[in-house]
């Protein structure tokens, strides 16, 4: 049975052999013509054309000029038509290819003058990389990476590069013989660090470029909230955070907006070279919410830089709003709550923040711990000393900063610990209490102090620039938004 099977077996293949013969005798003849494969991208060379040489684990492909630009098959017709001319000469630029073992991180070019191969690599900086690690991985002996360092002395830029900057630096190789010819940290799109070789020294140059910085205007109705709305019209995030900012002491984000809300600003974007690179600050402003208007005007004075009403008080209070992100108010101040655990009526003389565990909590205002610790129902607690009568109180915490302590300074939006469900809590939330001279009052609706008011010199320099500025953002207005403006100050009046 075993010696049948095999005479079929071989017999099967002759016959398939047979078949596949005739099929090729009477294929129709085809012309003189050639395929050549390649996947040497944009290039088409002969094989006695190419030159190999491993440079740190990457392939080094020199390729005449003569041969022309392709990176598809070709046959041999074509390259009769494209013939070289004998006075074509080579080029003298190295294409680098990646290996699969090649460090992937570098872009190489590579040049080759005064008899000597001069290679430029450049690494985008991550986190653990040092001028050290990258110099020496490519050969780059420890007394010039010392020389280079040296150079560097105050500031030292080359110690303390920061992941998301560039280094390009081009290394000279005669020989064996390895040498750093320049060096130039990118350290923004505004700002680069060059190191060139002179004389067996490096020499430090520092080369910034200044911006345009051009002022934008932008008006926008609340239809669903102030991100969604804002994008839409053009602004962008670090715009709309600025803004609510500005009025965060004055406008609570989460709750107080209403639809047909609105507000105007004029900004500053930043361009280089006609392209925008980034975005500056928020000059004027004004928001509308709820009827009421309020305005911003941003000022420099001996203190720093802060956004006044334009009659000279800070927009920035005392104490901010709502010192936790949350996804609502759980439980409202109210004096004669009835208790969800004990179903007595007991006061509620704060207002509990639904928020999920391990939230940071942030100190509303500048101040004193006071207390720190457990304290009966409140499970983990700190109490705020601010002066002037002022204290807050932060409850139910899942744990504090370790690092803040009875008789610690804290400022305000400092984070002083962070959201749980201690003491008596239902869920995870922050109750939050707000005291003046001992009396509870309610957080969402007390009136909250400004802060220090500016000096009477600058308010001085102040005023004239306020009443420029807001009648700058109002000469922007559209008709429609100025006429929604003028109909809320007859509202107001009556």
């Amino acid at each position: 049975m075993a010696k049948t099977n095999l005479s079929n077996h071989l017999f099967l293949l002759a016959a398939t052999t047979s078949v596949v013969a005739l099929l090729v005798g009477f294929a129709p003849p085809e012309a003189d013509k050639t395929t050549y494969a390649l996947d040497v991208p944009l290039q088409i060379p002969s094989q006695d054309s190419i030159q190999l040489s491993a440079i740190n684990n990457q392939l080094s492909i020199q390729i005449p000029s003569s041969e022309r630009h392709r990176n598809i098959g070709i046959d041999s017709a074509d390259l009769e038509n494209n013939a070289p001319s004998s006075s074509d000469s080579a080029f003298n630029i190295t294409t680098i290819r990646n290996l699969p073992n090649a460090d992937l991180e570098f872009d190489t070019t590579v040049d080759q003058r005064d008899g000597a191969n001069y290679k430029t690599y450049t690494k985008v900086i991550k986190a653990g990389d040092s001028i050290y690690r990258i110099l020496s991985s490519h050969g780059v002996s420890d007394s010039d990476i010392y020389e280079i360092s040296m150079s560097d002395k105050k500031p030292q830029e080359l110690t303390v590069m920061q992941p998301g900057q560039t280094l390009s630096f081009e290394l000279k190789e005669s020989g064996n013989k390895v040498e750093v010819n320049k060096l130039i940290l990118q350290k923004s799109l505004l700002e680069q660090v060059v190191f060139n070789a002179k004389d067996g020294d490096f020499h430090k140059e520092r080369f910034v470029r200044t911006p345009e910085i051009v002022q934008v205007y932008k008006e926008v109705s609340i239809k669903y909230s102030l991100s969604l709305d804002g994008l839409e019209a053009g602004i962008d995030q670090s715009i709309l955070n600025q803004l609510s900012n500005i009025f965060a002491w004055d406008i609570d984000f989460a709750l107080d907006l209403r639809e047909g809300d609105t507000f105007s600003l004029l900004y500053e974007e930043k361009l280089l070279d006609g392209k925008l690179i980034g975005f500056g600050n928020i000059l004027a402003a004004q928001f509308v919410n709820n009827g009421k208007t309020f305005q911003a005007v941003r000022f420099e004075t001996s203190r720093g830089s802060h956004y006044y009403t334009p009659d000279g008080l800070s927009m920035r209070k005392a104490f901010i709003r709502t010192p936790v992100e949350f996804s609502r108010i759980s439980s409202s101040f109210n004096p004669k709550r009835l208790h969800p655990i004990f179903k007595t009526a007991r006061p509620h003389r704060g207002v509990d923040y639904a928020a999920s565990t391990g939230t940071p909590i942030k100190a509303s205002g500048d101040g004193k711990i006071i207390f720190k610790g457990k304290q009966n129902g409140y499970g983990n607690v700190v109490i705020i000393n601010h002066g002037r009568g002022y204290t807050t109180l932060y409850g139910h915490m899942s744990r504090f900063v370790r690092s803040l302590k009875r008789g610690s300074k804290v400022k305000q939006g400092q984070v002083i610990g962070y959201v749980g469900q201690t003491g008596y809590a239902t869920g995870p939330h922050l109750h939050y209490e707000f005291r003046i001279n001992g009396k509870h009052q309610n957080p969402v609706t007390v009136k909250l102090p400004n802060d220090i008011p500016m000096t009477k010199k600058d308010l001085k320099r102040y005023l004239p620039y306020a009443q420029q500025m807001m009648s700058s953002l109002r000469s922007y207005h559209s008709h429609e938004y100025a006429q929604k403006l003028a109909k809320l100050k007859l509202t107001s009046k009556k």
